[in-house]
Order: C-alpha cells, then sequence, then structure tokens
C-alpha cells in the first residue's frame, strides 16, 4: 500500500464575513474529524520539503535562483532572481486585495511576449525578465535582503501581510509598483480574460536546501519548483505527492464541490478501501495525519473547514 503526501496549496481562510454563507466542504470536513492534527509552516512548500527529507533556512525560500539554474539561466551570487507572478489586484475605497486566486494564468507566448516587451520599454541592465518554462522571473543585480511571499497565500484577501519585509522591502515595493505602472497602459491578459495589472515579486532566497533528499512521486502538475528539485534527487517508490490547487478547478463557488468530488471523496474510498496505508494532508498552516483506522472515530463530529485553525 502506498503512502499520500496531498496539499491543498491555495485553500485560504476566509476574513471574517457575518453576511455572505461560505459553501461546505461535507467529505473533506468528515476526513478530518477523525484525524491527527499537527501544527506545519504557513508556506506549504516547507511542509513538502520535510516530507523529501530537506530543510530550508528561515526567509524566502530560494524558488527564483532553483528555477534560474533549472534553466539555464544566470545564477552568479551578485544577482537575486525573484518569481514574477501575474496578478490582477482589486481596489475598493477600503481595500487592496488580491483576485481570488492569487495569480493569473498567462499563456506561455503571452509571457514570452511580455518579457520581450519588458526588454524593450525598460532598458535597464539592471533588470532581465524572463520566461522559465511557466513561470515568470525577474532577475536584478545585486544581493536584495528582503522576505515577499506567494500570492496564492493571501488569495481573496488584503495584501497588507504579504508585503515585503527586510532591509530591501522599500525598494521591492516601489519596483512592484513601477511595474504597476507600466503593465495600466497596455495591460496583458490571462487565459480566462482578465487583465494582468501587476507582477508580484517573491520566492528570492539564496540559501542552500540541508538534507538528503529522497521524494516522494510528483503527480499531476507539480510545482515546479518542487519539479526542480525532485529532478535531481532519489524517490520514494511507496509514496506519492500531490499538490492540489482551487484555482485549477471551476471558477467560483463551485471550486468546493468540486474539490470534495475530485479529491476528498476518493480519499476517503482509498483509506476505508485499504488502499493506502497512510495520507498526510495539508490544509492551511496545519498537516492532518489519515489512516484506514480514522474512520472508525465517528464520536468527533464534522467541523466547517473555515474553522481549522480555531
Amino acid at each position: 500500500m502506498q503512502q499520500l503526501y496531498a496539499a491543498l496549496t491555495d485553500l485560504v481562510l476566509p476574513e471574517a464575513d457575518p453576511v455572505t454563507p461560505l459553501p461546505r466542504l461535507p467529505a473533506l470536513e468528515r476526513l478530518l474529524a477523525g484525524a491527527r492534527r499537527r501544527p506545519a509552516s504557513p508556506d506549504w512548500r516547507r511542509w513538502a520539503l520535510g516530507t523529501a527529507g530537506l530543510e530550508a533556512p528561515a526567509g524566502d525560500l530560494p524558488i527564483g535562483r532553483t528555477l534560474a539554474r533549472r534553466h539555464a539561466l544566470d545564477a552568479a551570487p551578485d544577482v537575486t532572481w525573484f518569481v514574477a507572478t501575474p496578478v490582477h489586484l482589486v481596489a475598493s475605497l477600503t481595500r487592496v486585495h488580491f483576485h481570488g486566486d492569487g495569480a493569473l494564468d498567462l499563456p506561455p507566448a503571452a509571457a514570452a511576449e511580455l518579457a520581450q516587451r519588458f526588454a524593450s520599454d525598460w532598458d535597464d541592465p539592471t533588470l532581465a525578465l524572463l520566461p522559465a518554462g511557466g513561470t515568470l522571473l525577474l532577475r536584478v543585480a545585486g544581493c536584495w535582503q528582503v522576505e515577499s511571499q506567494d500570492p496564492a497565500l493571501h488569495a481573496g484577501l488584503q495584501f497588507g501581510p504579504a508585503l515585503p519585509t527586510g532591509a530591501d522591502a522599500g525598494r521591492l515595493t516601489r519596483l512592484m509598483t513601477e511595474l504597476q505602472t507600466w503593465l495600466h497602459a497596455d495591460p496583458p491578459h490571462a487565459a480566462d480574460g482578465r487583465a494582468l495589472n501587476g507582477l508580484w515579486l517573491w520566492g528570492s532566497g539564496r540559501g542552500e536546501l540541508s538534507g538528503t533528499g529522497r521524494w516522494p512521486t510528483l503527480a499531476g502538475d507539480a510545482d515546479p519548483f518542487l519539479a526542480a528539485l525532485a529532478g535531481e534527487a532519489a524517490t520514494q517508490a511507496d509514496a506519492r505527492l500531490e499538490c492540489w490547487s482551487l484555482a485549477a478547478l471551476a471558477r467560483g463557488r463551485r471550486d468546493f464541490a468540486a474539490a470534495d468530488r475530485t479529491w476528498f471523496e476518493p480519499l476517503a474510498a482509498a483509506l476505508a478501501r485499504g488502499r493506502l496505508a497512510r495520507a498526510e494532508l495539508y490544509l492551511a498552516g496545519y498537516r492532518y495525519q489519515l489512516s484506514p483506522l480514522q474512520r472508525l472515530r465517528v464520536w468527533r463530529q464534522p467541523r466547517p473547514w473555515w474553522e481549522l485553525g480555531s
């Protein structure tokens, strides 16, 4: 029997809203009622590294640098690599927040065109916007000391807590503001037609990972950073790692029904029939350990998914 590690990468606990009712995830909630809960890193990628026996230093993960190296781009020590995630920022009278999906799906041709346009318009030898597979990277000269978070971790929420911190936070914030101004005149559009009005810069860590990586088999559309690391390491034949994204399912409120049907009902069935020896789910800063016996804990009543951290 196999082990399953699965991360729901963009399940964000909502901000308080006494008016709008939230949809339930019945299959997930039944699973979690019998699970053993443990705290985990707020960044699901750090949890994923742990499944492979790896540990990252404090601060940003070296996502930009890892992807640059993977795609044979300049990984010199005197430059900093950021992931440049296309986002749609929504402004109201009282707040600014990321669109509910956190990031936009920019077609590869549009990403390549945007990189070429950046080179022409900015004409700055200290900056370069480059495609690396399905990810845009921004290379800046110098060793920037800054921390910035993945926008998917703040989808639909005010982005105040996601603002950069560190010695170069002001420089990074100004650069992202300049990018917004540049995009305003002629914004590219995502696959769903929404305009890209910002590039959120994050993942600029420079530290090396420690440990000897032995990765679970990556299933489906794996995160590019994890795939780059797993491609250089041994694998665990009896385990697999899956990354589940609500944004990849049907959009809007139907995401939740699709998540239950696509992921959690089959997981419950696999555990009940003994096809999985154990499973571990990462959700919103916690890891939930499941086994075939968990279904027998019928005295534990399911709770709404948005009460996961309470």
